[in-house]
């Protein structure tokens, strides 16, 4: 079960959807719309569990498997992470999928980008959308490809 969450595109999307919540503090804590003191404690009300939670998570991770240890630090996402040549097939087939999400998405987003009115919040949010369609491409194409 901890594999199963571990790997989950799920955990990446939340930990992408936080990132983008800090930023979006951190923005309105330099342009001085939120004050110092309330800005962290939002930041620690998203940042210290989340970052408690993926601690936790890997440090049972590595009691429980501890020739395939994680780094808590991990540069490389889990999900990419293959073991045998099955599962490199199957991250092939879901990274080509997000890569020809990016080939259609990018464009997309750059042409929305300049046609709506210019805003930090609303480029915020196209690039949160292109990070969220990018886990959904790739949790779905696992999942199709891990059923057979």
């Amino acid at each position: 079960m901890l594999t199963r969450i571990i790997r989950s595109p799920l955990l990446s999307l939340t930990l992408f959807l936080s990132t983008l919540g800090l930023a979006y503090l951190l923005k309105l804590m330099l342009t001085g719309e939120l004050s110092t003191t309330t800005g962290r404690i939002y930041c620690a009300i998203f940042a210290i569990p989340l970052g408690v939670l993926w601690v936790l998570l890997v440090r049972t991770y590595n009691r429980r498997n501890p020739k395939d240890r994680i780094s808590v630090w991990a540069v490389i996402p889990f999900e990419i992470r293959e073991v045998d040549e099955g599962q490199q097939w199957i991250s092939f087939k879901a990274c080509r999928n997000v890569y020809i999400y990016y080939g259609c998405g990018i464009p997309l987003a750059a042409i929305t980008i300049l046609l709506i009115p210019p805003n930090a919040v609303y480029t915020l949010i196209t690039f949160g959308l292109l990070g969220l369609g990018q886990f959904l491409v790739y949790g779905l194409t696992m999942w199709k490809y891990s059923r057979v």
